[in-house]
């Protein structure tokens, strides 16, 4: 009986022992269970989080497309007046230089007098004469010394040219 008596005691014990560690248990599982809800919580925000990180880089992607189309256009406009600049600075380039031809051949061609300021023009009389056959037309004594004298837009832009 005795021994029956003891075996009841530690059968006890250990049943004692194990609704203590039973309950031990279902505290930790109750936290368990609450960090589950928290978790599941954190799931929630990081999947809505990783929706809208997906909804801006898609965002993203047609802004960065459009930009590029944007700035594709401005560089073939950009290259269209470029070649259009070329195409005047080779022209622009022939006429200076034709003209500069041209100021050069009528300062070689000029007489002292003529560099300095314009010769007035003669007076021009309106009274009938009898034509003389050597004697050249009064107009086109006019159109003459204004073609051999250079004027003074050109007088101005020979002192450009020469850096004075």
């Amino acid at each position: 009986m005795m021994l029956s008596l003891v075996g009841d005691a530690v059968v006890a014990v250990l049943l004692i022992a194990t609704i203590a560690y039973a309950a031990m248990l279902n505290a930790r599982l109750g936290v368990l269970r609450g960090d589950r809800a928290k978790l599941d919580e954190l799931i929630q925000s990081l999947t809505v989080a990783a929706a809208r990180a997906e909804a801006g880089i898609a965002a993203l992607k047609a802004a960065a497309a459009d930009t590029g189309r944007g700035l594709e256009k401005k560089i073939e406009e950009g290259r269209g007046l470029r070649d259009d600049l070329t195409y005047m600075l080779e022209r622009g380039g022939g006429v200076a230089d034709r003209l500069a031809g041209t100021i050069r051949a009528r300062r070689e061609s000029a007489t002292p007098d003529m560099l300095g300021e314009r010769k007035r023009e003669p007076k021009i009389d309106l009274a009938p004469r009898a034509p003389a056959a050597a004697e050249p037309k009064p107009a086109a004594n006019i159109a003459a010394a204004r073609a051999a004298a250079p004027s003074r837009a050109e007088r101005e832009l020979l002192k450009a040219m020469s850096g004075r």
